[in-house]
């Protein structure tokens, strides 16, 4: 049984490689740019995007202790300015994160990278990196992501509230 959301969609875009574009790539070497750059999204952006969305949004509307928030911010995202320019270096030479392809890499910047830019309105990262921008409005405003945006709702609430309730 496989629970992490990495390995289940490694499994099915290799499970089901001729149903639509080959996200996780179609070369050894296609398949190692995705890996490296899953990597980079699971072990430095997600990291560092979720200390921001904590203290930027969640803690704000659960009344979470973020004691020191406004320099928790600060460095965090200067931090995450540190990560953006190693992106927009990547971006200049190709489109997507592992190539001239768009792949599982880049798909899965969306869900966290959409609560920090666009719902914790916190695009002044994007705007100084006209590469990473470009790559953010391709792949946020896929049509599948905007289903799953109107899904959550105007308020995201039901992303972050918890989810159990007592009988």
């Amino acid at each position: 049984m496989l629970t992490e959301s990495r390995a289940i969609v490694r499994y099915i875009c290799d499970k089901y490689p001729n149903q639509g574009p080959n996200l996780h790539g179609s070369t050894l070497s296609d398949k190692a740019q995705v890996e490296q750059w899953l990597e980079v999204e699971s072990q430095t952006f997600t990291p560092v995007v979720r200390i921001l969305i904590l203290h930027l949004l969640v803690g704000p509307t659960l009344s979470v202790d973020t004691t020191n928030s406004e320099s928790v911010v600060a460095e965090y995202t200067e931090k995450l300015a540190t990560i953006l320019d190693v992106y927009e270096a990547r971006l200049s030479r190709s489109k997507y994160l592992a190539g001239d392809f768009l792949s599982i890499a880049d798909l899965s910047h969306v869900p966290t990278g959409y609560y920090y830019f666009n719902h914790a309105k916190q695009m002044e990262l994007l705007s100084s990196r006209k590469h990473v921008a470009a790559w953010w409005e391709d792949i946020s405003n896929r049509p599948s992501w905007k289903i799953v945006v109107e899904n959550a709702g105007p308020s995201f609430d039901n992303w972050y509230r918890p989810r159990c309730t007592t009988t």
